[in-house]
């Protein structure tokens, strides 16, 4: 389940995410989140994290899948590559004890989206807990995707499934600039639309082209 092609072999990279790890960020609200690295060996963590993606998944709105994942499930789904967590009031700390409803705000992944010759394209998977959105942590966990992705060596992301109905999800990846590559007709059976089909919009983003610079302003 770590990718429709099986396991691929991550891009190779020189840079070391110690170095930009953890990232802090201020949310709407002027509380500082926290994103660092998911540690697979915390159980406990896991577990909520598993926990809040299967909720997600029972609302049926955001992700393809029906069923809830298994420990199994999750742990190749979610950690067989990257992931990350973000987390409110400074990082989790090996050792401390914690209660994770409070403090995780989201979580992502990122993984080769395609073999081989195309491995350099990533692909990533957002969900933000349903106890602390409203306060800006998607936008967050996205500003931070933008820096991640090309640090562990990718060259560009896609994004397959962005329901069209998805309308928070939608404004966060135009708002930072990724394109509308294309558009698949009646892509899911949601939820939240039970009587039609929602398209999904393929998102696309090139981590090597450099910012455009600001129009200048004049008196």
């Amino acid at each position: 389940m770590s990718s429709a092609y099986g396991k691929i072999p991550k891009p190779i990279t020189n840079v070391s995410l110690d170095k930009i790890l953890p990232i802090r960020k201020t949310l709407r609200n002027g509380a500082e989140a926290v994103l660092q690295a998911v540690d697979p060996d915390n159980v406990e963590l896991v577990n909520h994290l598993r926990t809040l993606f299967n909720g997600e998944l029972e609302r049926g709105s955001t992700y393809p899948q029906e069923e809830p994942l298994t420990e199994a499930q999750f742990a190749d789904y979610f950690l067989s590559y990257d992931a990350f967590v973000l987390t409110k009031d400074g990082p989790i700390e090996k050792g401390q004890s914690y209660n994770y409803e409070d403090k995780v705000l989201g979580m992502y992944y990122v993984k080769p989206n395609y073999p081989g010759r195309c491995s350099h394209i990533c692909n990533a998977g957002f969900f933000t807990s349903t106890s602390h959105r409203g306060y800006g942590a998607g936008v967050a966990m996205a500003e931070t995707y933008k820096i991640l992705g090309p640090a562990l060596g990718y060259k560009a992301s896609v994004f397959n499934l962005v329901f069209a109905n998805n309308e928070s999800s939608i404004k966060i990846w135009r708002r930072l600039g990724f394109q509308e590559a294309g558009r698949i007709p009646e892509a899911a059976r949601l939820k939240n639309s039970p009587d039609q089909l929602v398209d999904a919009i393929i998102f696309y983003y090139d981590f090597t082209k450099k910012p455009t610079p600001a129009a200048p302003t004049t008196a």
